[in-house]
């Protein structure tokens, strides 16, 4: 059975925990001629036009009873015919009207921020984003130039790329001290595990890291977007399942270890495999491996999900660049508002990920304020059933109502369902039983027994 859709206003949360619902609008019905109003003084019921029709009685005077009847129903037939087509004239001169006020009064884009001094950042950024190349780019400076675009081009790109080489290097040393092989995907994946989730230190250098902590205070930014930022992680040690994966696969990225991120309902967390093909689930909100049952079990991932691929999918680059811009549009929507900037950016993400959730999320949202805004002019209140109905007398809104139904069939489609915040928490939390740590440690084991044959070897 497919999930109800609610109308919102709520700017989704890349990959995080999203408290988005979302509800069908019902698509008034289309009126029949027999359901338009009389329209007073409009020459409508009164027609100068009208020719006026002879009496019959006149014209078959002195003619047979049968006679007299069959012209005199020929008669009635042709007023009637007449009448229909005057009446459709009519009603096309009235729809007619409605498109001309329509196209003459109505703005049916969103009002734009443009005018605010501060959007050029997001322009600039959106700029430099759009110049990547999708099959190969940077995350880091992709990071970057998203997170730079909100502090209004403030950071110091130089200080943000001399921190993550100094912890890649960090890494390396590290992984020489282990005896890692440095060519081996699975030990450079290991050591980034064990810098999200351990202490590590590196005594000839009086090095010292302390593991990454979750940040349960406004995780969903809703207070602070910023609190979703790679460099807050940086800053604080605290982050959640939007910073954490993220700067995970900029340390990737930085070693050389391939990864990839992934989503579950409103979650992200990282993919990666070693070099027999085998996958393994990093769980950076609690410093563990997750075995693909303990991310099934939140109940919320239905089978049109894993068929359309939107959830436990390694993403590709393409799709990675997509998933990065919505978090951009997200930026620009929570510091400014929705307006066709941010029209723009989802589209360019649609482009690149069609099934994109979080993308065909946004869009949803993007749809729905321009229709109630566009509803609004004409006085029409699209959250009241009985007035959405009058919408029928204005056939682009209803279109446009039609596009808002369309987006919201295609999520529904996706296979997505709607998880509470505190369904959330609590999958979070039960991802800390005695079932996911005994899963955790065995796969530690795994990986001690390939690591320590690949430093004999």
């Amino acid at each position: 059975m497919k999930t109800k859709l609610k109308i919102i206003h709520l700017s989704l949360l890349f990959g995080l925990t999203c408290t988005l619902t979302f509800g069908q609008v019902q698509m008034p019905t289309a009126p029949q001629p027999t359901q338009f109003q009389q329209y007073g003084n409009n020459g409508l019921q009164n027609p100068k036009n009208v020719v006026s029709v002879p009496n019959p009685m006149d014209i078959f005077n002195g003619t047979s009873d049968q006679q007299r009847i069959q012209r005199q129903n020929q008669m009635l037939i042709q007023e009637v015919e007449q009448n229909e087509k005057l009446r459709t004239e009519q009603l096309n001169q009235v729809n007619k009207d409605i498109a001309e006020y329509d196209s003459n009064r109505i703005n049916y884009s969103l009002p734009s921020y443009g005018n605010i001094e501060s959007t050029k950042y997001y322009r600039n950024a959106f700029d430099k984003l759009n110049g990547l190349n999708p099959a190969r780019f940077s995350v880091k400076d992709a990071t970057f130039a998203i997170e730079n675009a909100y502090f209004e081009e403030k950071q110091n790109y130089e200080d943000f790329d001399k921190l993550i080489k100094q912890t890649g290097d960090f890494l390396r040393e590290k992984m020489d001290e282990l005896g890692y092989d440095q060519n081996s995907n699975l030990a450079k994946n290991f050591m980034l595990f064990k810098f999200f989730s351990d202490t590590l230190e590196i005594k000839s250098k009086d090095l010292k890291h302390l593991p990454f902590k979750y940040d349960f205070e406004d995780y969903l930014g809703i207070e602070d977007w910023s609190k979703m930022f790679v460099s807050k992680l940086l800053a604080t040690g605290k982050g959640q399942c939007n910073s954490l994966p993220r700067l995970y696969l900029i340390l990737a990225e930085e070693i050389g270890a391939e990864a990839f991120l992934s989503l579950s309902p409103n979650h992200s967390y990282i993919k990666f495999r070693d070099e027999n093909e085998y996958w393994y689930n990093v769980e950076l909100t609690n410093g563990m491996f997750t075995a693909e049952s303990s991310i099934l079990q939140s109940g919320f991932i239905k089978s049109e999900a894993l068929q359309n691929e939107i959830y436990m999918q390694e993403m590709s680059s393409k799709q990675l660049l997509s998933q990065l811009l919505t978090d951009f549009a997200q930026g620009y929507a929570r510091k400014f508002g929705y307006d066709p900037f941010v029209k723009n950016v989802v589209d360019r993400a649609l482009q690149l990920y069609p099934n994109s959730i979080t993308a065909n999320m946004l869009n949803s949202n993007y749809l729905t304020i321009q229709f109630e805004y566009i509803a609004n002019q004409v006085g029409i209140n699209p959250r009241d059933r009985n007035d959405l109905q009058n919408i029928r007398n204005f056939p682009k809104i209803v279109q446009m109502l039609n596009q808002v139904n369309l987006q919201y069939t295609t999520i529904d489609n996706l296979g997505y369902e709607y998880m509470s915040p505190t369904d959330y928490e609590s999958w979070l939390a039960s991802l800390k039983d005695a079932k996911t740590e005994k899963q955790n440690q065995e796969i530690k084991e795994q990986f001690s027994i390939k690591l320590n044959q690949s430093i004999k070897n």
